[in-house]
């Protein structure tokens, strides 16, 4: 079954990491990627930055960037696509080898934060094995099947999903609200502070999973470090 990733990647082992270290605070977001042979990539790009001119200039001098065109430009805004030939190993393997699609990669804090959708587990296993032996250091926030219960994809315990579902269906979220917490509370056979306590995580899980597209706390899985 398909398996869905949320992972970071350190800045430094990714391409435009001399671009990034140069430009004051830009946002990158890559729209889609695009193999090309076995040692670049084809790249559609949105940048948002205070200078882009100066992102342009660090973008001609990045070592991982062999030409970049600018397909759409708006205030504070432009759409690039880009050749990379450098630091691109991860995003090859994902395409060529375990045929994965990269469903989400942007820059942020430092890391490229990625999405990326495996056929299957043993393709994700793979990909740890492979940043074992290329040095990339991989850290994990989340992972779940296509076929995951919805509880799952949005970041939820069972009992976090039990509970906003009875909740919805309780009326507590409607304006009046038609059940109180302490009604809730009885409905689901527990204490009011631990229904308190539990819809605050669930909310937070929620707002998170929105706001960022995944996890903000990093799951049990192991980071792959670049060896000493």
């Amino acid at each position: 079954m398909a398996t869905i990733v949320d992972f970071q990647v350190p800045i430094d082992q990714f391409a435009l990491a001399d671009t990034v270290a140069r430009v004051s605070d830009p946002y990158v977001e890559v729209e889609r990627f695009a193999a090309q042979g076995e040692d670049s990539t084809m790249s559609f790009v949105w940048v948002t930055a205070d200078d882009l001119d100066e992102f342009e200039a660090a973008l001609a001098d990045d070592p991982s960037v062999e030409e970049f065109t600018v397909l759409a430009s708006f205030d504070g805004e432009r759409f690039y696509r880009m050749n990379w030939i450098d630091e691109v190993e991860l995003v090859i393997h994902l395409l060529l080898e375990e045929d994965g699609a990269i469903t989400r990669a942007h820059v942020a804090n430092g890391s490229w934060n990625m999405q990326v959708m495996f056929p299957d587990h043993d393709s994700l296993s793979r990909t740890y094995e492979f940043c074992e032996e290329n040095g990339l250091s991989l850290t994990v926030d989340s992972i779940y099947s296509l076929d995951s219960n919805d509880n799952s994809r949005f970041g939820l315990t069972e009992s976090q999903y039990t509970t906003l579902m009875e909740a919805r269906e309780m009326g507590y979220y409607d304006v009046p609200r038609e059940a109180t917490m302490s009604e809730l509370a009885d409905a689901l056979d527990v204490s009011h502070q631990a229904l308190s306590e539990r819809l605050r995580r669930a909310h937070k899980s929620l707002v998170e999973r929105a706001l960022t597209g995944s996890n903000a706390e990093r799951s049990e899985q192991p980071s792959i470090s670049r060896p000493e």
